[in-house]
């Protein structure tokens, strides 16, 4: 297989990702002094080790609960140490071992010695052989792009946890934090993905634009529902153990804004492409004719678009839809408590920036391929990955 050679805008574009991702993850969090303190005070030692051995396991019945107890030989390191435990049999997600399980033990320190306490399986193992499998189906399937991708997931994770998450963990303001993130992450995978061209170029401008609107979106529905942010038990605790220096509301906008990021992408890039391609297909269309043929394809991909948005949402609030129909009141009353309100807003706010970027990166392309020469349409064409 034969690389061609790369352009030398190909290679100004991967020299500015690398400037600007050493911006966003070094130098920004260094001089702003971004910082994530950590929990302090006594805190149990969390190890991992093998069940070697069930050494008793009986079945006590106390009323309407069974109660099993348990004495297991665990293999921490070069240690062979005995864990007892009592789990309900009636509880759901209790765990049960066997030999050769591999567990997470915490250690807790007693006046007659080190305790240990099993409170989860190790799971290392399956999530490693999980990610590997998707990144070889990535490399196979769509090869070199792939492979691009995949180093544009690498940036988003990078982003994510050098600058997004401490920066709203060190105070500053988590709508331009977000923003200001997502913006780099787009820049980052879209290049990547898709190339240096006229084509990446407008889906990156109308996913900046489009993004911007969702940021000034979600903070006028988070102020118009009055949410505080307080929606979940991880944020109260959040809110403990940084002794309240993160404003949850703020915490929920950015939530929306970095929700919005994986789905906006994927509408612009489609709408940019199909713009080019028709201008491509015929280059006597003119940038009136491409944007009504090309809304064509983006209504359509709007309905999707939105299903699917809502579809995601749903799925990981799939508890939440269960708890309104055993709760049994009307969905009215329903919607004014605050979980339930602030998934509203997420899902709603999401989708109606998912909807403003579809006319916004239809019109940015139609503007621009219809003032291209058929000379850079064909050359762009031919850059492929």
């Amino acid at each position: 297989m034969r690389f061609a050679r790369p352009s030398f805008t190909t290679l100004i574009v991967a020299w500015a990702i690398a400037a600007l991702m050493l911006l966003t993850v070094v130098l920004i969090p260094a001089v702003a002094g971004f910082e994530v303190t950590l929990v302090t005070g006594p805190r149990p030692e969390t190890t991992q080790g093998q069940v070697v051995e069930v050494l008793a396991r009986t079945t006590i019945q106390t009323g309407r609960t069974t109660i099993e107890h348990e004495e297991f030989a665990v293999a921490v390191g070069s240690q062979r140490v005995t864990v007892i435990r009592d789990r309900d049999l009636n509880e759901a997600g209790t765990l049960h071992l066997a030999p050769g399980d591999r567990v997470l033990l915490t250690k807790v320190q007693t006046p007659s010695g080190d305790q240990y306490l099993i409170v989860d399986r190790v799971r290392t193992t399956a999530l490693v052989v999980l990610a590997l499998a998707f990144a070889a189906m990535v490399v196979l399937t769509a090869r070199l792009i792939g492979a691009s991708s995949l180093l544009g997931l690498v940036c988003v994770l990078l982003v994510l946890l050098r600058y997004v998450v401490p920066g709203i963990m060190s105070g500053y303001d988590p709508v331009t934090i977000a923003t200001t993130g997502g913006l780099v992450i787009m820049i980052v995978t879209l290049y990547l993905a898709h190339g240096a061209n006229r084509k990446t170029s407008v889906a990156l401008l109308g996913t900046t634009v489009s993004l911007v609107f969702t940021a000034a979106l979600a903070v006028i529905a988070v102020e118009a529902t009055q949410l505080t942010g307080l929606t979940s038990e991880d944020t109260a605790v959040l809110q403990v153990l940084t002794g309240a220096r993160i404003d949850p509301a703020g915490l929920l906008l950015a939530g929306i804004i970095i929700g919005t990021l994986g789905v906006l992408d994927d509408v612009t890039i489609a709408q940019s492409s199909a713009v080019f391609e028709l201008r491509r297909a015929n280059l006597l269309l003119g940038p009136l004719d491409l944007y009504r043929r090309a809304m064509n394809v983006g209504r359509d991909h709007i309905s999707a678009t939105v299903s699917t948005l809502v579809l995601a949402y749903a799925g990981a609030s799939l508890p939440l839809l269960m708890l309104l129909v055993v709760q049994g009141d009307s969905l009215l009353v329903q919607l004014n408590r605050e979980f339930i309100a602030a998934e509203a807003v997420r899902t709603l706010v999401g989708s109606m920036g998912l909807i403003a970027a579809v006319p916004l990166t239809t019109l940015i392309a139609a503007f621009v391929a219809g003032h291209t020469t058929p000379e850079v349409i064909a050359e762009d064409a031919a850059q492929r990955h």
